[in-house]
């Protein structure tokens, strides 16, 4: 997760993980994720634009 601090591609994240597979990356890492909050886009309204990241959410701690 510290590698998705600044906004990454998938295939920065895929070659960071060492894994191959275009479509098995995204369905097994990307969109779990995604579902779960850890990740977001940084273009939301175009999730398949060749221009996509994916950053790291940034949790505020309330007292």
């Amino acid at each position: 997760m510290q590698f998705c601090s600044i906004p990454r591609s998938r295939k920065e994240m895929q070659e960071f993980m060492g894994l191959a597979g275009r479509r098995n990356f995204s369905e097994r890492y990307i969109k779990p994720l995604l579902n779960a909050g850890k990740i977001e886009m940084t273009i939301s309204d175009k999730p398949n634009s060749k221009n996509q990241k994916y950053k790291k959410v940034n949790f505020e701690v309330k007292n």
